[in-house]
Parts: structure tokens; C-alpha cells; sequence
């Protein structure tokens, strides 16, 4: 399986570096690990002096702010990155997400390392995956929406070769390929533009993987030196 970040993206943003990790996943509607990561949130982010008034000046969140913004063109208040979404809950005192033990997880570790991250069940994705741009007239169907969502050429997205699977780049994913109580491989993105700290995310999010009876597989880099690779799920 070919994933990979395609050139006009690999242009505009040349310090990209998306940290990937496939593993193999027990889904359980919660864990005891998971809800003591939970429950120490809060604390961690009042350790690097993070709150409710000050949130969305920090490098993590401003950076990008100015990629929606700017560069798709859309109000970033309403078309939140994903680490902002789940920064702003945190720092107003409610709780992440329950959704199951391994999307919780990887939400925690996402605000643990201050990075956006996404998983997607391998079985429900077709062929390779692309770092791209959307294409006119490409649509998108979330989680938790009614309706298709229009992409616009601007619009940088996460794509196999059927459909779109997470857009804005990690504002949003895909219903058809989220990770739900079936699923047995997972694959994992990190979006960064800092090679240390998303080695350090991948580092952090195998380890705790493992705490919830879940066995990391397959983990790397593609950035603007190495752009694409082969993953070894052939026997997935």
C-alpha cells in the first residue's frame, strides 16, 4: 500500500512532515489507561502554561489558523484544525471525546505532543492514500454530517483512490473509514512540520498503543526528502 504526499502540496509546504503508524487494534468502547490520560489533560496543559485566554495565540494552534485562513480560504473560528478542537475543549473544562479506546487514545496523544492526528481502518480503505489537493468538484461525507461537503481546489485533503478521506487537511474525517468496533488495523497520521517532534509523537503514541493491548506494526516519515512509501500490509 503507496502512501504518499503529492508534489504541488510538497511545494507550497516544504517543511511538511507526516509522521504514519499502522498497528494492530483491540476496539473497546473505553480502557482504564485511556480514561487516567483523560483525566491528567487538563493538568498537562496548565504545566505549559496553556488555558482557556491564551490558547489560540500558541504556535500550534496560530500556525494553523493561518493555513485555513489563508490558504483554503476559510474562517478558522468555524474550520477548526483538529488539535484546536480538542485543545478548546480541554482548556474549557469539558472532556474530549468518548468514542472508543483507540480514537480516545490517539485524541489524548494529539494533546500530549500539541500535533493534529488521525486513524483510519485499513480494511475500509481503498487502495494507497494521498496527501493532496482536492480536485473541482469533489465532495466529501464526514462524520456527523447530513450532506456531502464540497472541496475546493485550495483545499489540501488526505485521499485513497475512491474518496476523500479526511479534508481541510485534519479538520474533518471520513465516515466510510473511521475506526468502530470491527476494526482490526489502523492507520495512523501525525501532521507536523518539526522532524524532532513528530518522531517524538510516534515514539509516544506506539508506547501507549501498547498499553491498551494494541501492537504497533509499521512506523515512519514522509516529508519533502522521502515523499512516499510502501507499506507492508499486503497480509492485512
Amino acid at each position: 500500500m503507496l502512501i504518499k504526499i503529492e508534489d504541488e502540496v510538497l511545494e507550497k509546504y516544504p517543511e511538511m512532515e507526516i509522521g504514519y503508524l499502522v498497528a494492530k487494534v483491540s476496539v473497546k468502547k473505553s480502557d482504564p489507561f485511556v480514561e487516567s490520560l483523560k483525566e491528567r489533560l487538563g493538568k498537562h496543559l496548565q504545566e505549559q502554561g496553556i488555558n482557556a485566554t491564551n490558547f489560540a495565540a500558541h504556535p500550534s494552534i496560530s500556525l494553523w489558523r493561518k493555513i485555513y485562513e489563508e490558504d483554503f480560504q476559510v474562517k478558522a473560528k468555524t474550520y477548526r484544525s483538529s488539535i484546536e478542537a480538542l485543545l478548546r475543549r480541554v482548556v474549557t473544562g469539558k472532556e474530549i471525546w468518548n468514542i472508543c479506546n483507540v480514537v480516545d487514545l490517539y485524541n489524548c496523544c494529539s494533546i500530549l505532543s500539541l500535533l493534529p492526528m488521525g486513524g483510519y481502518d485499513l480494511e475500509k480503505v481503498s487502495g494507497g492514500i494521498t496527501i493532496r489537493y482536492a480536485k473541482e468538484g469533489e465532495s466529501f461525507f464526514g462524520l456527523g454530517e447530513r450532506g456531502k461537503i464540497g472541496a475546493r481546489s485550495n483545499h489540501v485533503i488526505y485521499a485513497d483512490e475512491e474518496r476523500i478521506v479526511c479534508w481541510l487537511w485534519n479538520h474533518k474525517d471520513c465516515a466510510e473509514t473511521c475506526i468502530d468496533e470491527s476494526s482490526k488495523y489502523v492507520l495512523f497520521f501525525i501532521d507536523s512540520f518539526e522532524h524532532d517532534k513528530v518522531q517524538v509523537a510516534l515514539k509516544q503514541l506506539a508506547e501507549n498503543l501498547t498499553k491498551i493491548q494494541c501492537f504497533p506494526l509499521e512506523t515512519g516519515i514522509i516529508n519533502r526528502i522521502s515523499p512516499q512509501t510502501c507499506l507492508n500490509v499486503h497480509s492485512i
